[in-house]
């Protein structure tokens, strides 16, 4: 049985740790490009937010002089700049790359990230109900 385990986790490593040039995988945390809004999920009902439920499309932008843009339907809602911050010790035995977004229009607490081949996850876990959100590259 625990060679079985220890072949199941081993399989789910090698799954994880794969990817191809053209999608960052989980060992390339680079946020920079475009990203389209798939849903978000929590705040204090634990609902989930998609593009149809709210009636309109969110992109994100992150570009490598460090600035940010938020696009709702094509329309440039605010600009501002983003910093990250690569394997922040959140507990004794957990680290998450952080974002931070920040300038006159939004000062924002931290959120994780996470970006796996062609998807970027947000968690914002400074606040108990926040919203996680789920975003794919614009290619």
């Amino acid at each position: 049985m625990r060679k079985v385990t220890l072949m199941f986790f081993a399989a789910i490593i090698c799954s994880i740790t794969a990817c191809d040039k053209n999608n960052p995988g989980p060992g390339n945390p680079s946020i920079v490009g475009k990203w389209r809004w798939v849903k978000s999920v929590g705040g204090i009902g634990g609902f989930t937010s998609t593009p149809k439920s709210v009636g309109y499309n969110l992109q994100d932008e992150f570009y490598a002089d460090s600035t940010y843009k938020r696009l709702k339907n094509d329309t440039v809602l605010f600009s501002a700049s983003f910093h990250t911050t690569k394997n922040y010790k959140l507990s004794a035995t957990e680290t998450v790359n952080l974002l931070s977004i920040y300038g006159p229009a939004i000062d924002g607490f931290p959120v994780a990230y996470v970006v796996r081949h062609d998807s970027l996850y947000l968690n914002n876990f400074y606040i108990a109900d926040g919203e996680n959100s789920v975003y794919v590259r614009i290619k």
